[in-house]
This record gives C-alpha cells, structure tokens and sequence, in this order.
C-alpha cells in the first residue's frame, strides 16, 4: 500500500506542480494590478487549505480502511504559525502538525508521508510535527517559540473532536499559565530579533518581517493579547474594549500597508523576499504611485510613509504589552494609599510619574500644565505611564495652536532645552506628538528617510539623536567635553542641534529653511535678539565648521580669519563645535572618527584667540628659538647623533615656515632623523601609529629629481594596498628634498597594523619611486571587492572646483566624485600631468562620495592666477576623473 501511494504521489507531482504555479502567477497579477494585502494573504490561505486538505483526502482514500479510521477518528491535521493565522503570503512557507493519539503511531506515519510527499515533490516549503496532545503540552512549558505556534493552530481536517480536545487543553494547561513568564520570554526573543535585523524601525534597509515595527511586532500584540484575555485578534481586542478603537483603525492600516509591501517583495522577488533592499524601495515607491519631487525623491516619500506606519505600529505594541503585564500585589494595594502629589495636578509612584484622575482633562487640555508634566519628569528623572503618553497623543491636535504660544509654555521648553535629561524628555515629546506643537518641522520631517549610505537614520531620528550625542559631550574628559560644559546657554544649543536639518524634504537649501524656521521658532519661544542671531546663525552655519577644518587648512591665516569673523564670539565658537561633534556622531555609528574630531579641535584652538582677543604676541625669533629646542630635545632622547642646534636651526631653514610652526616637534625631530640618513638615489619611509586617533603617518623622504610625479605614485601605491587617506602635506625644501606626510587608515587592521605591515607598505612605495615596480602594477594586484552594495541611483556628476580668494599662496583644487579605488591616484596624476604641484591634500570619504581637495602652485611654486590656465585644470581634471569612472563602471 506505501508503494502504492508513493507512486501515486510521484504521477501526481507534475499535475501540483502546475496548479502551484497557476495560482501563483494568477496572484501576481492581482498582486501587481493593486489587490490589497489582505485579499492577497487570504487568497494564498484558502488556495493552499484546498491542496492540503485534497492531498489529505486522497491519502485516506488511497490508504486503506486503516488508515481511513486513524486520519478521521485518531488524528487531525492543523495550520500552526503564519498558515494558522491565514496569513499566507505567495511565497511563504507552511506549517503543519499532525495531532494523534497514542497508538496510532503506524498510521499516522504512513499518513504523514501520503500527504507531504507530493507537497514537496512540487517544490512547497512545508515545515511539519507530529505529537500526541501529552507531547504537545509538554514541549509548550519548555519551549515558548513551539508554545506560541500552537497557540495560533487552526484545523484544516481529520477528526474535529480531537482539535477540540487538545484546544482545550493548551488553554487551560498552557496558555492561560506564567502569562508574565511568557511574556517576558517573548520580549526578550524579540530583543533578539531587533540585535539581528535592527535596533532601529528606521533602518536603512528593514526586515518587513522582523525588524523594529515589522510584522512580528504586530504578532507579538496578538500573542500577549491571547495570554492574557484570549482574545487572538486585534478585532477582538477591540470589541471587548481592550484596545482602543483608534489603535485597531491605525495598526489594521499598518497591517495592512506591510502586508501589501511584502506581497509584492515576494512576488517581484519570486520568492519569499522580506528585506526592503535599496533597489526594492525605488520599485515599490515606482510601484505605489509616488513621483520625484524637486525636493523630495519618490522612494523618500514611500519610505516616511513605510516607517510612520512602522513607528506607530511599534509603540502600540510595546505599550499593550506592559499593559498585559501583571501588576504585583504590593502595587495594587498601593493603589488605595493616598500617592505622592507635586504641584496638585501630578502623582509620582516610584519611579512613574501620572496625573490625578480628577485633573486629567485638564492636563490635557493645557499647554503649560502638559509642558509642566514633562520637565518633571526630566527634573526628577521620572518616567511618565505609556497610557498618558498615549492620551496625550490622541488629545493634542484638539488643543488650539495659539494655547502652546505662551510665555509660561516657552519659558517650560526652554528649561526642558536646558537639561540636563533634555534628550529622553524630548524623544517622549516626540512620541505624544507633543513636540511638534512647539516645533512644528518636527511634524513635517516624522520618519523622512534621507536616500543615502552616509545618513542611517531619518531626519527626526537623526536630529533627537544629535541632541542626545551633544548631551553625552559632558561626559567626555576631552577638549569636547571641556568645550561643552563650558557653554553657558545650553537651551540655544540644544534647540540649534534639534533644527539643525529640519529644512530638509523642501525645494530650497534644507540650511536657508533651517535659518527661517529657526527664527519663528526665537519669535515663538521669546528669545531676545541676540540669542535669535545665535540660534539662526547655528542652523543656517551648521556646515560651516566641519567643511573649513575638513576641507582647508587652518595654519592659514586666510582661513582662520574668515572663519573667525562669521563666527563673531567665543561663546559661539564653543556651541558650533559641540553642535559640529554631534552632528556627525549621530550620522551613524563610528562617523565622528577621532581624526576628524582632531582636525576640528585643531580648527577650534586656531579660531578662539581670534574671537576672544586673547593672542598671545610672541616674536619671531622666540618662537624658533622655542621649536628648535624642543626638536633638538626630542632628536637628543631618541639618541640621534646629529642633534646639534646648529645643524638642526640650518635644516629648519630648508623648510616653509607654515611647516616649521605647524607641525609637531617630535614629528619634525623623526623627518630630520630620515633626512640625516637619506642619501642620493635614496628612499626613507617612516611610520607611526597615533593610537589616539587610530590612524598611522607615513613620512616618505626622497630627493625631488627621483622621480617625476612622486606625490602622484605614492597614493597609488597606498590604494593598491587598501589604505584610505586622510590627509597630506607635500613638501619640497628649499634643497631639493621632498618630506611627504600621509595620514591614513589602514581596514585590514583592528587596531595598529602590525610593524611588518608597515614595513611592507614603505618598502614597496621605495620600490616604486626607485622604479623597480610599476604604479599601475600594484594597483592591479591589489584590486579589491567592494564590501559596500552602492545605492541604486545614476552616478553622481562629477565637479572640480577651483578656489583662488582663500589662500594667498595657494590655488586650491576642490573635487567631488564618485569613489573608487586609485581614484586619488588618477586626480594627483592628473594635477601631475597638467604641471602643478602638490602643497598639501585634504581627503574625505563619506561612503561612496569623495570631497577631496588639494592645495597647488605652478613649477614655480606661484599661485596661478592666468584665467586661461585655471579652466583648463577644471577642466582637465575633470576629464580624467570621468574617464576612470567610465572604464570602472563598463
């Protein structure tokens, strides 16, 4: 009889095979046509009950009389997880579980196999068990995942009395017992999920199933509202008045947005695709109708809608969940002794902070009472209940605007600004929806995704973040954190931090909405006229800091002074660098390197004599009497035998003065210990690692006429070998020989890359200088994988800027381009070529994009200042870049 229907199971595959894919291409049409996920999911459901419970049939009927009275008195088959829940989407997999009882071992074996052999012969994924209810129970109290899945099973054939039986009975043995255990188990399960598949609901790339705000989420509401009123369904939930009628209109909208979003991953996928890729969420935004706006690309306005429905979805499950949650004995009793009052209005209960039942509306309805609430919280670090958070939430849009305009309202917000707590107070502002009342562009940049790799959050993310990274400066023991808690008006920084970027997703500069917006927001919060110039000059300037010290050089008095002058005062020179600091750290984790924390500091101290007057006037003379004894020092501890000050005074002289006063005494003792040791036809490569900052210097010395294109060859051995540039400064000496200083990363290393590393990488740009190996050839062999997938966009066109007006003696060479590797060895070769040379490099990488720049002069060591001559390196340098990314690309 198995042969039997084994061979049966194998005539009927073909004939499953094709139903499976008729059905799945007649629900892509319907998908694609705009068939809504809920018709989708039970379209997919009751198609896949029909092939089950058919093979179910055919395997009684095929079986024999044994197997006949088994199937229908001794077992049953169920739909466990999403198949239980009838929320098949056309690729999922299924679950299923054969119930029996003890004794019908054989049977139910033979059963089992009849019926999923043709199932998976035709390619369906079917996940099965087979248990006794004895098993079944027992598995459930150790194991919470198998407790949940059974928790949603649904009969699909054989005997209907032992479904009953067994429903029962997990019921009672099973689900309704430890609720607050199982709840715990499942939260931290999800904890889990959200470590793998994102902490965040406003990941770049989210899992529609898993990640924060995902379909589980929802699933996770359904199963704490199982365990503890058995009640399976957000529906019912809500009829017997347990969820509010507001929470089922807004997670039945989201449930369904996801479940269309997903249908259509699966089938344009074809197959069970749940990751919302980047190529994905351009076709999906194609796909729901949104268009490119000036202002606003199509896949950033389907994406504010996916994380407003993700986000919402989030926060009311977490809050049902606590309310799930047991309340202990001791608390219940609390609840009849008088509780704490403050002010009247407000009662502290531990750590919780909630109003009086008889004040409620009126809270509610008052602006200033509302704004009170939250500064207590953040004053006594008190947490306010979620179901306030959530009245507040659903009462706020009643209140007129003119209420939160208010002095008492103001003068609340502004000591909220002030901190400290300010950033945990303001996120829960956020969530009541309460913020965007006193900060409207709150409300306008709510789960807007900026489309690239180098932001990873939304703007309003990005933005409480950034306070958040600014508050977290009083901690650090460094120059920022010194800065920080030396600014005296914390509330105006706070607030420049807040609206930093809130111009974005509008047609104009997101900067020169920023400045108007943050000027309402002075005339709204009574600010006087010089904190409103403070606050508009931190929004509308807030870039101004990281390009100067990332993209020029601050030994130049040319950039300083500018600098200094559109910055005005100490005070707020202090607040654009902690606003700098935290807007870059909260662009994505590791973003503020310390280098680049190290070139704004450097920017920060060249800047405050400026602005506070207080230059210390030191003449010439004593200051290179007070460098050459400091090197002379250095040289001497080192035990260099040349460290005589005459030949170290007569060595200086070889050198510009930006370089003797710029750079370190202990770097300058080591190029003039390699300079001791060069001879002609030679190549000294020096390295160290400054583990402070994570980055190694490689210093290379040599004698110009070595070589043609020195600078040029030395960068494209170092991208042949992985290392990412930082900074350079290029110098030739008055005699002719060459102190080249790079600072790099190098990935291939956690932490500093051992010293054969960096012997390895010295020796082969000595070989290459030398000519015994060529540039390009080490280029070739150390080409590498990208381990980034780039953005699903054209390539951004490539500009080359030139910059006559900063620097007296310098013509400075701005370029932004596409990334690729040797990319900065084909931009030197270019300047090379075209006759100029290199002074110093500025690099900067944010993923994909490169802002480089470059400080050059004739052969002569002239600024150019020949019109004629400036277009054509623009223009030359931009040929050859566009024509290295057009070879990459084929």
């Amino acid at each position: 009889m198995e042969r039997e229907s084994s061979s049966s199971s194998l005539s009927e595959a073909p004939s499953l095979v094709h139903v499976l894919e008729e059905h799945r291409s007649l629900i892509a049409q319907r998908v694609m046509a705009g068939v809504s996920g809920a018709e989708t999911l039970a379209s997919m459901t009751e198609f896949v009950d029909g092939l089950i419970l058919g093979r179910y049939r055919d395997a009684l009927r095929q079986g024999g009389e044994e197997r006949a009275t088994v199937g229908m008195r001794q077992c049953c088959l169920m739909a466990l997880g999403g198949y239980g829940r009838r929320e098949l989407a056309p690729q999922s997999d299924i679950d299923l579980m054969f119930l029996f009882e003890p004794g019908a071992d054989k049977a139910v074996e033979s059963l089992v196999r009849a019926v999923l052999h043709p199932l998976w012969d035709c390619g369906f994924q079917v996940g099965h068990s087979v248990r006794t209810i004895g098993d079944s129970i027992e598995l459930a109290e150790t194991d919470a995942t198998v407790k949940t899945s059974m928790m949603e099973a649904r009969f699909l054939a054989g005997s209907a009395e032992l479904f009953q039986v067994f429903h029962r009975k997990y019921l009672r043995k099973v689900v309704f017992k430890n609720t607050d255990a199982y709840l715990d188990q499942k939260l931290e399960e999800r904890r889990r999920e959200y470590e793998k598949f994102g902490e965040t609901v406003y990941l770049l790339e989210p899992n529609v199933k898993k990640s924060k705000g995902g379909l589980r989420d929802l699933h996770l509401l359904q199963w704490a509202g199982m365990a503890r009123y058995q009640a399976p369904t957000i529906r019912e939930l809500s009829d017997r008045g347990i969820l509010s009628r507001a929470d089922l209109l807004a997670l039945t909208e989201a449930r369904e947005f996801l479940w269309r979003v997903r249908s259509l991953l699966h089938v344009h996928a074809g197959t069970a695709q749940e990751i919302l890729t980047f190529d994905e969420q351009v076709w999906l935004a194609q796909h729901f109708g949104y268009h490119d706006q000036p202002h606003l690309l199509a896949v950033e306005q389907f994406m504010q809608q996916y994380y407003q429905h993700t986000m919402g979805l989030h926060e009311r499950c977490m809050r049902f969940v606590e309310r799930c949650r047991s309340v202990p004995f001791w608390r219940r009793m609390a609840r009849f002794l008088p509780a704490p009052r403050v002010d009247g209005y407000f009662v502290v209960r531990g750590s919780l902070l909630s109003v009086a039942d008889e004040h409620r509306d009126r809270v509610l309805d008052s602006p200033a009472l509302l704004l009170h609430l939250f500064d207590l919280a953040r004053d006594r670090n008190l947490t306010i209940v979620p179901p306030l958070i959530e009245d507040i939430h659903r009462h706020v849009d009643q209140v007129s605007a003119d209420a939160y305009r208010t002095p008492e309202v103001s003068r609340a917000f502004l000591r909220i600004l002030s901190g400290p707590r300010t950033t945990g107070t303001l996120e829960a502002m956020h969530r009541a929806h309460l913020l965007e009342k006193l900060v409207p562009a709150m409300g306008t940049v709510r789960g807007l995704m900026q489309f690239n790799q180098y932001h990873k959050y939304t703007v309003d993310e990005h933005s409480l973040l950034a306070v958040g990274r600014a508050e977290a400066l009083s901690q650090d023991t460094g120059v920022l954190g010194e800065v920080y808690r030396a600014i005296k008006r914390k509330d105006i920084l706070h607030l420049a931090v807040l609206m930093h970027d809130l111009g974005k997703g509008r047609e104009e500069d997101h900067s020169d909405v920023g400045k108007r917006l943050s000027e309402e927001a002075a005339l709204r919060l009574g600010l006087d006229e010089q904190e409103t110039r403070t606050l508009a000059f931190l929004v509308h300037r807030h870039l101004l800091m990281a390009h100067t010290a990332f993209r020029r050089d601050p030994n130049d008095d040319k950039v300083v002074l500018p600098f200094a002058r559109e910055v005005g005062t100490p005070e707020v020179l202090k607040k654009l660098l902690a606003l700098t600091a935290a807007d870059i750290a909260a662009v994505g984790p590791g973003v503020l390197t310390k280098w680049k924390e190290s070139l704004l500091i450097e920017l920060y101290t060249r800047t405050m004599p400026e602005v506070s007057g207080d230059r210390e006037v030191q003449g010439a003379p004593a200051r290179w009497s007070q460098v050459v004894e400091e090197v002379g020092r250095h040289m001497k501890s080192t035990g260099d035998p040349v460290a005589d000050r005459v030949w170290i005074e007569a060595q200086l002289k070889q050198f510009p003065e930006r370089y003797v006063y710029g750079t370190v005494p202990a770097r300058i003792a080591a190029h003039l210990a390699a300079v001791s040791r060069l001879h002609q036809g030679d190549v000294v490569v020096e390295t160290d690692f400054n583990r402070p900052l994570g980055t190694c210097e490689y210093s290379v010395i040599t004698h110009n006429e070595l070589t043609p294109g020195i600078f040029s060859k030395i960068t494209g051995v170092m991208a042949g070998n992985g290392l990412q540039i930082l900074d350079a400064q290029i110098l030739t000496r008055a005699d002719g020989i060459v102190v080249d200083t790079f600072q790099v990363t190098d990935p291939d290393y956690l932490g500093e890359p051992p010293g054969d590393r960096r012997q390895a990488v010295g020796d082969r740009i000595a070989a290459v200088l030398k000519g015994w190996e060529h540039v390009d050839e080490v280029i070739r062999r150390g080409a590498r994988l990208r381990l980034t997938r780039p953005l699903p966009k054209a390539p951004d066109a490539t500009e080359v800027r030139i910059d006559n007006e900063t620097s007296d003696s310098f013509t400075i060479v701005d370029v932004f381009a596409d990334d690729r590797q040797g990319l900065l060895h084909v931009i030197t070769n270019a300047i090379f070529q075209l006759g100029l040379s290199i002074h110093a490099a500025r690099i900067s990488t944010r993923l994909d994009q490169v802002a480089d720049v470059f400080y050059v002069t004739d052969q002569a060591g002239k600024k150019l200042s020949d019109h004629a001559q400036l277009e054509r390196v623009r223009a030359g340098v931009e040929q050859a870049v566009e024509q290295f990314l057009v070879i990459k690309a084929a």
